[in-house]
């Protein structure tokens, strides 16, 4: 579930802990309402409220710890966030998406995404998780954790361990579930079935075919663009364990 651009952020990541220094533009941020970008301070313990302020094609990266109380306003550009060791995290994407985000260590996080889409989640770990999304959005949710999401159409979550997973939609949804897992899929528009998944895994889908292993595993492929509804998407599902709500 992780996209190639997560892979070029942490590997910017690791050639700033190098060299203290990624690109000539990164700034530091006023953790208070200030701005940051591409790699964001740390906030780790602390109250965090920053905004992205990345250059065209950049990815905001903001990694939160030990209890922080974390939220990043991503204004139009890409972001990923980290939250971990019961720290408190809130995202918001909703104007133009592509924002992911890794829950870990009973974390709790919040990621907004209510207009635009191709937003992840990976909740792990005994977290509390909540996506909303208009379209394309995936989560992975494992390990006790705590997921839900909200989507109109094209998501997709990969529910394992013994989490709990809901997935409320219009339409054109699924739930991939095993392990001891509890999934709860809703469709407003369509009737919910079911298809054999992994193992003595269940599928539950609705609007829409059995999903593949594959998208199971990576979340649903894009919608096609519509140049009516000022959408876009490039799909999905969210982190590791991973990805969503």
């Amino acid at each position: 579930m992780l996209h190639l651009r997560r892979l070029a952020a942490v590997a910017c990541l690791l050639t700033w802990s190098a060299i203290a220094a990624c690109g000539d533009d990164t700034t530091t941020p006023d953790q208070n309402g200030g701005s940051c970008a591409p790699i964001c301070d740390d906030c780790v313990g602390d109250s965090c409220d920053v905004t992205c302020a990345a250059d065209e094609g950049e990815i905001c990266v903001l990694a939160c710890s030990d209890g922080a109380d974390c939220s990043l306003g991503c204004d139009g550009d890409a972001c990923d966030l980290t939250c971990e060791s019961s720290s408190t995290c809130k995202v918001d994407c909703s104007l133009e998406g592509g924002c992911e985000a890794d829950c870990n260590g009973q974390s709790t996080c919040e990621v907004d995404c209510s207009e635009s889409g191709d937003c992840d989640l990976g909740c792990n770990g005994g977290s509390t998780c909540d996506v909303t999304c208009k379209s394309d959005c995936g989560g992975g949710c494992n390990g006790n954790a705590d997921c839900g999401m909200a989507c109109e159409e094209n998501c997709g979550v990969d529910c394992g361990g013994n989490a709990v997973c809901t997935l409320s939609c219009t339409t054109n949804c699924f739930m991939c579930c095993d392990g001891s897992s509890d999934c709860a899929l809703s469709c407003t528009d369509d009737v919910v079935t079911e298809c054999p998944g992994k193992g003595n895994g269940t599928i539950y889908v609705c609007g829409r075919e059995c999903p593949t292993e594959e998208e199971c595993a990576n979340g649903p492929s894009p919608l096609p663009d519509d140049p009516g509804s000022g959408s876009g998407g490039s799909g999905g599902v969210g982190g590791s364990g991973a990805g969503l709500p």
